[in-house]
């Protein structure tokens, strides 16, 4: 745990510090993080993202909402395109990364399941994609890790169709000091280049474009994979009070409409 304890510090200190890096950067720290896969697989945080979301659309019922193509931007190993294939198996899936390693493993893994795929490596912006072009577009978990957030988020809104589907999900900034100590004791990966956002700001980006906010949650306040404190934390999702949620449970999720 202590092994390149003070390594670990020094980069925590300088991601907090650095507001400005860029999508290269982002690519190559999650280049070197082999391990995400055998850390975040099978753990209840990391597939509370997705269950968390499909639970939401099914409650919002949207009519007749069966996508004929999906982007699914920084894929990481592909575990989201995994996800959504089976519930609309019928779709083309448009994998985007900014780490060639992770788009080399996601690609693999969606060979492995005959999902229908192309691949994106993302250097910049704008994305390669033409304007109004998706049914649905996922991310999870990434716009904190671009420097240029509301770019990033226009450009989620630009490739979305009219009336098209996009899922949102990041961090709650409560968490930044979890994650920060996570890191250095090794407890948990690094969240490498990254800027958490209060929620408010999130609010005042999605109330100043075309939006529609269809179902909005957050979720988990004990992140372990454990039986029993999951249990506990499925129990404290229900009866804790929506205002207190959103100050300290981990994850913001937004289901929203380009209108």
């Amino acid at each position: 745990m202590m092994s390149g304890f003070y390594k670990r510090l020094k980069d925590e200190i300088s991601y907090l510090r650095n507001k400005n890096w860029t999508l290269t950067e982002t690519g190559q720290f999650w280049d070197n993080l082999e391990e995400y896969d055998d850390i975040n697989s099978k753990i209840y945080p990391y597939q509370m993202r997705f269950l968390n979301s499909k639970k939401m659309i099914d409650k919002i019922k949207i009519k007749d909402f069966k996508p004929n193509n999906c982007l699914d931007i920084q894929t990481r190993t592909g575990n989201g395109t995994i996800f959504w294939s089976k519930e609309f198996p019928t779709a083309e899936y448009f994998i985007a990364d900014f780490s060639k390693n992770f788009l080399e493993k996601s690609k693999n893994n969606l060979k492995e399941r005959n999902i229908n795929f192309k691949d994106f490596f993302i250097e910049k912006f704008p994305l390669p994609f033409s304007d109004s072009q998706f049914d649905f577009t996922i991310s999870y978990e990434t716009i904190e890790h671009v420097a240029n957030y509301e770019n990033f988020f226009s450009e989620l809104i630009r490739v979305t169709k009219k009336n098209g589907i996009i899922i949102l999900t990041c961090p709650n900034i409560s968490w930044e000091i979890v994650h920060f100590i996570a890191a250095v004791l090794n407890i948990n990966h690094s969240e490498g280049p990254h800027t958490f956002l209060k929620k408010k700001l999130i609010d005042k980006i999605i109330n100043s474009n075309n939006l529609s906010v269809l179902d909005y949650n957050t979720t988990i306040f004990l992140p372990f994979n454990n039986k029993i404190s999951i249990k506990i934390d499925k129990i404290l999702n229900q009866i804790t009070p929506k205002v207190i949620k959103r100050l300290l449970f981990l994850r913001h999720t937004y289901i929203l409409k380009k209108n």
